[in-house]
């Protein structure tokens, strides 16, 4: 996985997610899936190009959950849902899982807030060590960062609680899914305990 800045262009896509799982578990292959989402418009967007451009990017975060996961996010509770919706960003795209564990969890490992200068300083330091993240515009860094709040503020992993201030706190999962990401899926796990993972 590299950094990459496109992960602007994505939405939480849940109700989508669980539309290509249902697919996926039908037995269905990547083509099948595409057109019968573009044929049925079941993703309800105004053209077939839209349709591929979203379908792609969804497709490969559902295609990162194994199989009992699917199983656990098409039968799941709303939390169990932000959780492997959270899981499926984080497992894509290297940026959002390396400020989830090198920020996220040290904020709350320290009990502290986190604040929008947070995220500042954490392309600061990406910058230090990367000259693609280097190269990138204050206002791709901007469009990032907007993301960045998004997608952990849609999990309910932090709150706003001021204008630039956010608490941290745990995603609540269902014992089963919970025990089943503490033997399979150590990165899904530690969103309940919020503790450093040796993800990679």
């Amino acid at each position: 996985m590299q950094y990459s800045a496109g992960f602007t262009k994505e939405k939480w896509s849940e109700n989508y997610i669980a539309t290509v799982l249902e697919l996926m578990l039908s037995g269905k292959v990547k083509r099948e899936i595409l057109e019968e989402v573009t044929d049925k418009n079941l993703f309800q967007l105004r053209s077939p190009v839209s349709i591929k451009n979203r379908f792609n990017m969804v497709y490969n975060r559902a295609a990162v959950l194994d199989d009992e996961m699917k199983r656990y996010f098409l039968k799941a509770s709303d939390y169990d849902r932000k959780a492997l919706t959270l899981y499926s960003f984080l497992q894509v795209y290297l940026i959002p899982l390396e400020f989830y564990i090198e920020v996220i969890v040290l904020k709350y490992e320290q009990q502290e807030p986190l604040y929008k200068n947070d995220f500042h300083y954490f392309f600061e330091g990406k910058a230090s060590v990367s000259e693609k993240v280097g190269h990138w515009r204050p206002e791709t860094i901007k469009r990032l960062i907007s993301s960045l709040v998004l997608f952990f503020r849609d999990a309910e992993m932090i709150d706003k609680v001021g204008q630039t201030k956010y608490t941290v706190k745990p995603i609540h999962m269902s014992q089963s899914l919970k025990t089943y990401a503490e033997k399979n899926a150590p990165l899904l796990y530690s969103f309940t305990v919020l503790e450093k993972v040796n993800q990679r």
